[in-house]
């Protein structure tokens, strides 16, 4: 698999630049998490939703715009979190996001699982071959990235934005690929099925989020 042997040697030549920013990006996440858990409201979701702008912006104009010239997903990857990381900053001001743990136990731990294995991307990486720097790595790759997002998003419905619900969608569902061997990268089974999850959860709230919606307009 030339093409996939290519692209993981992009990755650790990626990872080898930015190199700790990662492990910043990582541990700051870490923290907003467990405090947005155990201390949700208005600051704390201020917060996390600069922290997942500034994250996408970062892997829409540095990952894929100044790193990934050559990475088959910049077409898609570009325009799309660069997007994403505007609307998430318009937020902040429209505050029509409001993140916090789901009501239901079930939910909960999913949600802590899914959060979890975003975080976890490059060890389970490991088990599949793949050792750093040739890894996915939460914040500054995309996959690792969305998942967390989509998990936070996910939890905090009805109070979301459709078209950063959406969006992330857009890069979670095409990883059906990856988990039938596209560019070696089993790992990404993990961002498909949080797509399946969040889509199946947006269709069956997509009435309660629009209503919501409207009220605030």
């Amino acid at each position: 698999m030339a093409g996939a042997e290519k692209w993981w040697d992009q990755v650790g030549d990626y990872n080898d630049a930015i190199f700790p920013i990662q492990i910043i990006l990582l541990a700051a996440a870490f923290v907003l998490t467990l405090l947005l858990f155990s201390k949700p409201g208005t600051r704390m979701n201020k917060i996390m939703k600069a922290y997942l702008a500034l994250a996408f912006a970062w892997n829409g104009i540095v990952f894929f715009l100044i790193f990934g010239k050559e990475l088959p997903g910049k077409f898609l990857g570009i325009p799309l979190f660069i997007l994403l990381a505007i609307l998430l900053a318009w937020d902040l001001r429209a505050d029509r996001i409001q993140l916090k743990l789901p009501d239901r136990t079930w939910q909960k731990y999913l949600t802590y699982f899914l959060v979890l294995c975003s975080f976890l991307y490059p060890l389970i990486g490991y088990a599949f071959g793949h050792y750093y720097p040739k890894s996915c790595t939460f914040g500054v790759m995309p996959c690792p990235t969305t998942v967390f997002a989509l998990a936070l998003m996910t939890a905090a419905i009805p109070k979301v934005d459709k078209k950063v619900y959406i969006l992330l969608l857009l890069w979670a569902l095409p990883a059906l690929g990856k988990c039938l061997g596209a560019m070696d990268l089993y790992e990404d089974c993990i961002l498909f099925w949080t797509g399946v999850y969040a889509l199946t959860m947006l269709i069956k709230n997509w009435k309660k989020i629009g209503q919501g919606q409207k009220q605030e307009l």
